[in-house]
């Protein structure tokens, strides 16, 4: 059975105080008071859904007057005006401080009844969506930034430091190694279910012509085509974050005027003579070195000393492998039907971990699609994998074949090339633990030339299994 929402009447006239009471107390748990400051203390020791609140009380406005204390005691809460004039002027300035609607005291209890339970709709229907945001965001910050490597353990940590600052961040990384996911998970949470705001902007995309209407914002008819009033990206961060992605692809002289707002904490609209005080934070990320620009002029000194208070460093993938399976099986499932799961053959993740990974993990993420919409099988070998990934792995074992015999000349070319190859099966079956599936992957050939090659020099697994040492016989 469901509880009924708690309502609370701050209304200092006790005829509408009694009938109030009485039309709704069928329907809703009611408490009364009188004025604001009773209406204050029931706040603070009830849990209250919505309040009826009369807009004179004592004065014309006091009950105004009221509202911004009432919902510093209860950000949640949901104001509903009474009034016995219909001055719009005066439901229009309740509105702007936060109340929801308004009732004329000629109501009757149905009209009260619906306009109470419409207000309450709304009310569940806000916390319901800021609810989904909020766990949201929590899924996000624990499924998100995956490793059990000892960088991304450390990436974490600084992570959770850093969020509770209020000082400005670069994030340096290479490509794809999700430097806007890591800023996104420094938004601080404000209350039960929010989050800080969070606006962000592509740095090359801040042009000369528009620069000051993007950073600050216009008044209607600022410039032609400008047929309304727009906030600038700070104002639209105000009391949480701007992110700037790629911060070293903006123009110097845009940087000088990102300097200026971030110095004074004000900014003033095109077409205005108001300044607008603000609080935010800003967090930008790059791939290249700032402070080589800086020192070669190619990008402002003063500003990158201004930003570089905390740096935060994300690892590239490739110094990271070990980390790979997790992220395989967390793009696999996000591709993958409930009820048919997609597997990867040991030899294919091995396949996985032995590429570079230029575009780290936003590269594997796209890999993983890539197969996923191609695949047919019950298992992705090694053959399901894109051409790049299977030639990469062939070119790794001609490389290391060819260092070889250019590092010893001494001996004849075929006397070499076979020592070299004895010399790799041995010491890559190590490596892989005796699984002649996974040296296969590692080296790029086929299964039963392996077989064959192995039979050639006398090469097995020891007896002691997966993890036994590999053995050449050399009789």
């Amino acid at each position: 059975m469901n509880t009924p929402a708690h309502i609370l009447i701050c209304d200092d006239n006790p005829v509408y105080h009694q009938y109030l009471q009485r039309s709704l107390s069928p329907s809703f748990k009611v408490t009364a008071t009188r004025d604001g400051d009773e209406a204050l203390k029931a706040l603070k020791e009830q849990s209250i859904d919505l309040m009826l609140l009369d807009i004179q009380l004592r004065s014309p406005t006091e009950g105004i007057q009221y509202i911004p204390k009432f919902l510093a005691a209860d950000p949640d809460l949901t104001i509903v005006m009474i009034s016995a004039t219909t001055d719009f002027r005066t439901f229009r300035d309740a509105m702007r401080l936060g109340a929801v609607d308004y009732i004329a005291k000629d109501f009757d209890a149905d009209e009260i009844q619906h306009t109470l339970k419409k207000a309450l709709e709304r009310r569940g229907l806000l916390k319901k969506t800021q609810q989904q945001n909020f766990e949201t965001l929590t899924h996000q910050r624990q499924n998100l930034l995956l490793g059990n490597s000892k960088a991304m353990q450390d990436l974490r940590r600084r992570i959770e430091k850093v969020r509770e600052s209020t000082t400005h961040v670069i994030i340096h990384g290479e490509t794809g190694t999700g430097k806007e996911l890591v800023a996104r998970q420094l938004r601080k949470t404000l209350t039960h279910d929010t989050i800080e705001p969070f606006v962000a902007i592509d740095s090359s995309t801040i042009q000369s012509t528009m620069a000051e209407s993007i950073l600050f914002g216009h008044e209607k008819g600022a410039f032609t085509g400008a047929d309304r009033t727009t906030k600038g990206i700070f104002e639209e961060a105000h009391q949480g974050i701007v992110y700037f992605d790629e911060l070293a692809n903006m123009p110097l002289e845009i940087q000088a005027k990102l300097l200026r707002v971030i110095q004074e904490k004000e900014v003033k609209r095109l077409g205005s003579s108001r300044t607008i005080k603000l609080d935010f934070r800003v967090i930008c990320a790059t791939n290249r070195d700032l402070e080589k620009m800086a020192t070669e002029g190619q990008f402002k000194e003063d500003l990158y000393q201004r930003l570089n208070v905390i740096p935060i460093q994300i690892p590239p993938l490739r110094e990271r492998t070990e980390d790979i399976p997790l992220l395989v099986d967390h793009f696999l499932k996000r591709q993958s039907h409930p009820s048919q799961p997609l597997q990867m053959s040991d030899e294919a993740l091995e396949a996985l971990m032995a590429y570079p990974w230029p575009g780290n993990v936003r590269e594997l993420e796209n890999t993983i699609a890539y197969i996923a919409t191609l695949f047919d099988g019950e298992k992705i070998e090694v053959a399901d994998l894109p051409p790049k990934l299977r030639e990469s792995i062939r070119k790794k074992a001609k490389d290391k074949l060819a260092h070889i015999l250019e590092s010893d000349c001494s001996k004849p070319f075929y006397q070499r090339v076979e020592e070299f190859e004895r010399d790799l099966l041995t010491r890559e079956l190590t490596q892989h633990q005796g699984s002649l599936s996974k040296l296969a992957v590692s080296l790029g050939m086929d299964r039963s030339h392996l077989y064959t090659k192995m039979k050639e020099f006398g090469i097995r697994p020891s007896k002691t299994g997966q993890s036994g040492q590999a053995t050449p016989n050399h009789n």
